[in-house]
């Protein structure tokens, strides 16, 4: 009975791995939506996906409810993902609501699932190389996209972004940052193995590729935010790296046109760009908050909310800026429970790093970097939106909370080939 139930619970791991790495490949179908039946609401294959997850992981979470309660953060999650369900009831929008919990719980359950089913150092490895899988198909798109200048013009620049497979650059710009600060710190840890950046080391031809990608996204929050993770591995030990990426960003502002007008239209708080949109739309939107402050409008009322106040004459929906479209949906109460969440991964994160032996450092730090850019940027950009990332990158945070969880013995370094 036992050999059936490790043999069903592997099948189970590689099946929702797989999900997880096909699931960028099919960002863009978001926009192409149908009806199975006349009356019932429209959907798309992501929200079949997200149901589909959904699904197994209830069952999952019901028939192991016990073992999942010993889970790090499973309080803060419960509390958060409680509140967001309650406001399904009191929701301007029932249905929209309805449709946005089973798209925020997909993202917790499979942290749930992944840290019972992880095992080893093994199904650690084989889950980095999924999500290293995961950004091949959109990578092909984007090199398309670049070369025959495919992608998404700009309004007001004349110029193209490349997206890959995603519906937008801002969301393919962020997975290319996590996968980028990922292939990143394994280059890292290949050099500390090899004493060598380019001896047996392909990362590093990976990390090179990888930022041109996220330069050609010309998305600033994005660079900034791999900007922000080097700042931090210099500070840490990488004086040169953080030098090197100095040099980079200086040549790429001298040899880009495009990118010097998108430095320069931030640093002029240029009328028309987004980041005094940004500004404006904030402004205009706190005092929304404010009309139900505790436990706020309900899950994904945002924009309908920004589209009553403000109108579409005014750009985007969106709030781009994860606290507030929070703190409007699910009010005071219900952000406190998301920063709950937060600093509770944070700080388990920080303390495996200052317990991370000598060679086990960098990929501490890598992934405690990565976590807490996306955190800080989250007050700038929709990170939360972005369902791809946030899928693998909580499956990393299970995977990674796991293997170096007290007592499991699993407590050997993670490889830069894959192997123990």
């Amino acid at each position: 009975m036992e050999k059936v139930n490790r043999k069903l619970t592997k099948k189970l791991f590689y099946f929702l791995a797989f999900l997880a790495a096909i699931r960028p490949s099919f960002d863009i179908f978001s926009q192409y939506e149908f009806r199975i039946w006349p009356d019932l609401p429209a959907i798309n294959i992501n929200t079949v996906l997200g149901g589909l997850v959904f699904l197994v992981g209830i069952v999952f979470v019901i028939k192991n409810l016990r073992q999942i309660s010993k889970n790090p953060l499973v309080y803060p999650i419960l509390l958060f993902l409680g509140l967001s369900f309650l406001s399904i009831f009191y929701s301007i929008g029932a249905l929209e609501s309805a449709k946005e919990f089973i798209r925020i719980s997909s993202i917790f359950l499979l942290y749930f699932i992944f840290y019972r089913l992880i095992q080893d150092e093994k199904d650690f490895n084989f889950l980095v190389k999924a999500i290293f899988i995961s950004y091949l198909i959109p990578a092909f798109f984007a090199i398309f996209q670049f070369f025959f200048q495919r992608g998404l013009p700009d309004d007001f620049g004349g110029f193209n972004r490349i997206y890959g497979t995603f519906a937008h650059p801002n969301p393919f710009a962020f997975y290319t940052f996590f996968i980028l600060a990922i292939a990143f710190s394994f280059l890292l840890v290949k050099k500390e193995e090899t004493k060598s950046w380019l001896k047996d080391n392909p990362y590093l031809w990976a990390v090179f590729a990888l930022a041109l990608f996220l330069l050609a996204t010309y998305t600033r929050t994005a660079l900034a935010s791999f900007f922000i993770f080097i700042v931090i591995f210099g500070l840490f030990k990488y004086k040169r790296v953080l030098l090197a990426a100095v040099g980079f960003f200086i040549l790429g502002y001298l040899f880009s046109d495009v990118l010097r007008q998108r430095i320069w239209e931030l640093a002029a708080f240029d009328p028309y760009g987004s980041v005094v949109w940004r500004l404006r739309l904030w402004k205009d939107m706190i005092p929304v908050a404010l009309w139900r402050p505790w436990f706020g409008s309900g899950l994904n009322t945002f924009e309908k909310l920004t589209e009553f106040y403000r109108g579409f004459k005014l750009g985007s929906l969106e709030a781009h800026n994860d606290f507030l479209k929070t703190f409007v949906e699910n009010g005071l109460i219900g952000l406190a429970a998301y920063f709950l969440l937060i600093f509770g991964t944070i700080s388990r994160l920080v303390k495996i790093f200052k317990k991370a032996p000598a060679n086990r450092k960098i990929l501490a730090l890598g992934i405690l970097s990565v976590f807490t850019v996306l955190f800080i940027i989250s007050f700038f950009d929709n990170v939360l939106r972005v369902t791809a990332l946030q899928w693998n990158l909580w499956l990393l945070i299970a995977a990674w909370l796991k293997i170096n969880l007290p007592g499991t013995g699993l407590s050997s370094t993670p490889s830069a080939n894959g192997k123990k």
